[in-house]
């Protein structure tokens, strides 16, 4: 074993193997992970691995939910807890894009897995779908948002932000190469554009 690694105990090689993963996948792809090189790395056995993840498939899932709590915390430390619901929206907004010029290759993973959504506001029952819609109906009874079908406005937002975010990762045209600063400028144009074009200016 080389002098510079370190045998991992009992306990942590799970989380030092989702780790060296998540980085790999981060930098290069999906297509460079490999379980036995990861072991190698770790300085264990090329069995030892298997005793966490059964293949590579079961370990990118795990990568991918790891990649969509990240992507979650992200989305809440960029909404002002006292914000109003319009502020809130177009900081979400600007997270979601921003993670996705930022890490272009977890973000496909998520998309990819079944094991976790990748969706802007996932599943119908999501947590953050429903406070959205919450913060829409808030805003429609303070008279600032107009009176529509609430998961309808949420379903608007939806298509934009991850449209966007699709297209940076999908390296549309006029969004090849786009740095984050360029994302969170872009994403906060566009949603200043859907919010003046239903009224919520």
């Amino acid at each position: 074993m080389s002098p510079s690694r370190q045998p991992y105990h009992h306990g942590n090689l799970r989380e030092a193997l989702l780790a060296a993963a998540f980085r790999l996948v981060d930098s290069q792809g999906p297509e460079s992970v490999s379980i036995r090189a990861l072991a190698r790395e770790a300085g264990v056995s090329s069995a030892a691995p298997f005793r966490h993840f059964a293949d590579k498939a079961v370990l990118l899932d795990a990568v991918a939910a790891r990649a969509r709590a990240e992507l979650d915390r992200k989305l809440d430390e960029s909404t002002p807890r006292d914000a109003d619901v319009l502020t809130q929206f177009r900081a979400m907004t600007v997270a979601y894009v921003r993670f996705a010029a930022e890490h272009p290759r977890l973000f496909d993973l998520m998309q990819s897995s079944g094991s976790t959504s990748g969706r802007f506001l996932g599943d119908l029952e999501d947590e953050r779908r429903l406070k959205l819609i919450a913060l829409i109906c808030e805003g429609q009874n303070a008279g600032l948002i107009p009176e529509a079908d609430p998961e309808l406005i949420a379903l608007t937002s939806e298509a934009l932000t991850h449209g966007l975010a699709r297209m940076v990762v999908d390296g549309h045209p006029r969004l090849a190469s786009l740095s984050s600063e360029d994302a969170r400028k872009l994403a906060l144009a566009a949603t200043q554009l859907l919010q003046s074009g239903i009224g919520l200016s």
